[in-house]
């Protein structure tokens, strides 16, 4: 188990976004895989763009670490599920190193200590691990090492066990940032990677430019690879991560599907649809659901003998035209709707479902029409953050009164069509600021602008294939009434 092996792992972080910590933390994979080594990869916070890059690399699912949505106990679970069958884990942070939601002020008066709750420093902690600070030192000379001081001090708690240079111009200017981190700050350089044009992740208004679009990941991880290789004391790296702590041990959840019990759920996975947390996956499956994967791009008719549909975030707006083009698809979704099948969509399905989408060049596509609302992209019109929601009315994530933890992060902007539909729950910001009715309702058909992560409450799984359940039973009682 995870607990007692005490799973050398490391948290690559940083001192804002755009530092470089994706650039080594896929470096440090790719050369830790070259060694022979099993490396299982995790996010900190909601982004599943640079976890795709890292679960190419590792060749293994990269999970998400998030402290708001997941609480401390849910992250040791992911932890402790994504590390089975690894020898090591690299974690990369999010933003800022001690960026999250806010010092709470009063409270770190009280307590002597600034806890940056939903912070890369707050998961560091909880993950007991120790953490390499990257600093970009394109721009930046003897300066560096008051920055890396600067965090060393800010939270003394931190297990800083060393710094990472990255965008170093020149042998000369390595030289001089090294000497000033090591005597300045008292801290171990455990690398220094030269500025290669050509291992740098092009930026688009999402973030990183999604994989799929990036036909030259394998060879830039390649030269990563060797990068770090001649570049960084990786004998080092090794050594620093075997001191983390071992964890408090998490049981195993044991579950257990009756004979017949289980149901088949239609997942949408292709370059439209390809944001999931593997656990939201794991947990149905776990629940009695097996998986059937299926193509909105490409597939002309649904899988047979599914129970249910489940249509997570990606690109919808970039391949609108196509999705619009297969109508034999969304003819089959609309049927099997109307005879009351579980649907479950969040992000992108709500552009997929609605009536019609207006894509940022002014075009308007029509899509499947399940949801009766119309649809703007607009990126300039970016909510996000994270939500608290409590669901007003039952539905397949629960019954009324219900709260869940989920993430935010969208360029759309419904037109009209909602006087008609049963909002899904209120919604409120980190903070407790209300933010208004939100997600939508119809039968067994829930629609949701926020992504939910299923390991906050492994019930939200087992509720979804419930309904599921239900539904399956009452379809075969019908069906041998009529016969």
């Amino acid at each position: 188990m995870f607990d007692e092996k005490g799973m050398p792992r490391l948290v690559v972080a940083g001192v804002s976004s755009g530092t470089g910590k994706t650039t080594v933390a896929v470096g440090l994979t790719a050369a830790l895989g070259l060694r022979g080594r099993t490396v299982q990869t995790f996010k900190v916070g909601p982004d599943l763009i640079d976890s795709a890059y890292l679960a190419h690399v590792s060749g293994r699912p990269c999970r998400n670490l998030d402290a708001w949505m997941l609480g401390e106990g849910g992250v040791r679970r992911s932890l402790a599920r994504g590390t089975s069958g690894a020898d090591m884990a690299i974690i990369e942070g999010s933003a800022g190193i001690f960026d999250g939601h806010g010092l709470h002020a009063e409270d770190a008066r009280a307590s002597g200590v600034h806890p940056f709750p939903g912070s890369t420093a707050e998961l560091a902690r909880m993950a007991r691990s120790p953490v390499a600070l990257v600093l970009d030192v394109s721009m930046m000379g003897e300066t560096a090492a008051a920055v890396a001081l600067g965090v060393k001090h800010l939270d003394p708690k931190l297990r800083l066990a060393g710094v990472i240079l990255d965008n170093v111009p020149s042998d000369y200017h390595r030289r001089l940032v090294e000497d000033a981190v090591w005597e300045l700050a008292t801290l171990p350089v455990l690398g220094a990677l030269p500025h290669v044009e050509s291992v740098s992740i092009p930026q688009l208004y999402t973030g990183l430019l999604p994989i799929t679009e990036n036909p030259q990941v394998d060879p830039a991880a390649a030269e990563l690879a060797a990068l770090v290789e001649r570049h960084c004391d990786l004998d080092l790296v090794e050594r620093l991560m075997t001191a983390a702590e071992p964890l408090p041990q998490t049981p195993p959840r044991v579950t257990s599907v009756p004979a017949g019990q289980a149901v088949q759920i239609g997942v949408a996975f292709d370059d439209a649809f390809c944001f999931y947390y593997p656990e939201n996956l794991e947990l149905l499956e776990e629940a009695g659901a097996e998986i059937i994967p299926f193509s909105p791009l490409e597939d002309r008719s649904l899988p047979r003998g599914l129970d249910g549909l489940y249509f997570g975030g990606g690109f919808s707006e970039v391949f609108a035209e196509r999705l619009s083009a297969n109508r034999p698809l969304m003819d089959a979704l609309l049927r099997v709707h109307s005879q009351g099948m579980p649907i479950f969509a969040e992000c992108g399905g709500l552009l997929y479902l609605s009536r019609t989408l207006r894509t940022d060049d002014g075009r308007v596509h029509r899509m499947t029409g399940m949801l009766p609302v119309d649809v703007a992209f607009e990126p300039g019109s970016l909510r996000r953050g994270y939500r608290e929601l409590r669901l007003m009315t039952d539905s397949v994530l629960g019954p009324t009164g219900t709260r869940l933890r989920g993430h935010e992060f969208r360029f759309s902007r419904v037109l009209d069509g909602t006087d008609c539909l049963s909002a899904a729950y209120t919604m409120h910001d980190s903070d407790g600021e209300p933010l208004g009715c939100e997600g939508w309702v119809s039968g067994n058909l829930v629609v949701s602008p926020v992504r939910l992560h299923f390991g906050q409450d492994a019930a939200i799984a087992e509720r979804l294939v419930e309904r599921m359940r239900r539904v399956h039973r009452a379809r075969g009682a019908e069906q041998a009434a009529l016969a």
